[in-house]
């Protein structure tokens, strides 16, 4: 988890489904109990919590006005079913008293359900397939990263950590892109420290995307990134428009990377077609210019019509975040002469010569992919006296 007051600033727009979940009397400030029969309620899935065998409940009408909004169904054989209507992090936990019965024993357990937060965003380690320019500037959207989140519908955030080596680029965060300027005096491997967040301030583990630094000819071609309203069902853009090639050049080709929220074509002559599949404020794409041997990227930023991102529609991507990025928080200060490595051995104080600390955050508008869904679970009753009543069986 990362610093709460960063989390606040993303959240106003998920102040209602806060607001709803306050309703349930039985809530207490923070959860307490952690038993096992505590039952984490899914943050976007369904879960069943079962009878034990041979067992069945006796009032389910109880159980779902016991368990309010987080109970969503029931049957006495089946069990009861939970679902979360949203999360916050200061819910507390709704004790639901179930009577259970198999014709000859009865007993009531009391369930303790409480919110489970979402899974954090997942952020892939990979090497990215397009090379920045030395002495340029190499624009990545986040549509690039291969970023799922399961909570950024209002709001999410991009954050650098590091790069290695110290002194070779300049590396930042805006609300659509990593912005990566190599210096002119540097060609190999830059290896990026990125994480991402969601709404409720759940982080992605540190994952390094290495990007290849290559001097370009002096004629290579230059694409631009271009904020673009959003079409409400099919868009055309002609690429042509945004890519200059130097006087005389031919032979140039234009691919295009796909979108986050639509479906992206291009055809042989540099025009891209876009279709919207969901509804979003903010979607994305990048196009890639191929010419003897050269390879620059571009990308298209598209803002839906009345939507309050704070971005504009027309013009040029931004490649400063337009508030200075925020601080992460800082680890705590390592021992002058000793350090711990991943292994929890000491040694000697780490050298510093090869990453440079950037920890810089910025909110973001783009929303990433959700990941797939695997399905409800099954919430199995694990108290002694339930674990006896299987053993012992139905009677």
């Amino acid at each position: 988890m990362g610093a709460r007051a960063i989390a606040a600033r993303w959240l106003s727009a998920v102040a209602v489904a806060v607001l709803c979940m306050a309703g349930f009397a039985a809530a207490q400030s923070a959860r307490a109990y952690t038993g096992p029969n505590a039952i984490a309620v899914p943050y976007a899935e369904e879960k069943v919590v079962k009878p034990a065998d041979g067992y069945a409940f006796d009032d389910c009408a109880a159980i779902r006005s016991a368990g309010g909004e987080l109970v969503t169904a029931c049957d006495p054989h089946e069990g009861f079913t939970v679902k979360s209507p949203g999360y916050d992090p200061e819910y507390g936990e709704v004790i639901v008293p179930v009577k259970t019965s198999n014709g000859r024993t009865a007993t009531t357990i009391d369930y303790v359900l409480f919110l489970e937060p979402p899974e954090v965003p997942e952020l892939p380690e990979t090497r990215y397939p397009y090379p920045a320019p030395a002495g340029g500037t190499l624009m990545i959207p986040i549509s690039d990263l291969g970023v799922t989140c399961t909570a950024c519908t209002a709001g999410s955030g991009l954050e650098v950590t590091s790069f290695a080596p110290q002194g070779a680029a300049t590396v930042l965060p805006t609300e659509t892109h990593l912005v990566v300027r190599p210096h002119d005096d540097f060609e190999g491997p830059l290896e990026i420290t990125l994480r991402y967040g969601d709404m409720w301030d759940g982080w992605s583990p540190p994952t390094v995307l290495t990007v290849s630094v290559s001097k370009l000819d002096a004629d290579a071609p230059i694409a631009q990134h271009v904020m673009r309203p959003m079409p409400e069902k099919t868009g055309e853009f002609d690429l042509n428009e945004l890519v200059h090639l130097p006087a005389g050049a031919e032979g140039a080709q234009i691919l295009c990377g796909a979108a986050l929220h639509g479906t992206v074509v291009c055809d042989g002559e540099g025009h891209a077609t876009y279709t919207p599949t969901a509804p979003a404020a903010v979607d994305e794409f990048a196009f890639r210019v191929s010419q003897h041997g050269d390879l620059v990227t571009g990308s298209v930023v598209l803002v839906a019509d009345g939507a309050e991102t704070g971005l504009p529609v027309e013009g040029q991507a931004v490649s400063e975040p337009r508030t200075d990025p925020t601080p992460a928080p800082q680890p705590p200060e390592p021992d002058p002469e000793e350090t711990q490595n991943a292994s929890g051995r000491r040694g000697k104080k780490a050298d510093t010569k090869e990453q440079q600390m950037v920890l810089l955050r910025v909110p973001s508008p783009v929303v990433p992919k959700t990941p797939p869904a695997d399905g409800g679970g099954l919430a199995g009753i694990f108290t002694p006296l339930i674990e006896t009543m299987n053993r012992a069986g139905a009677r």
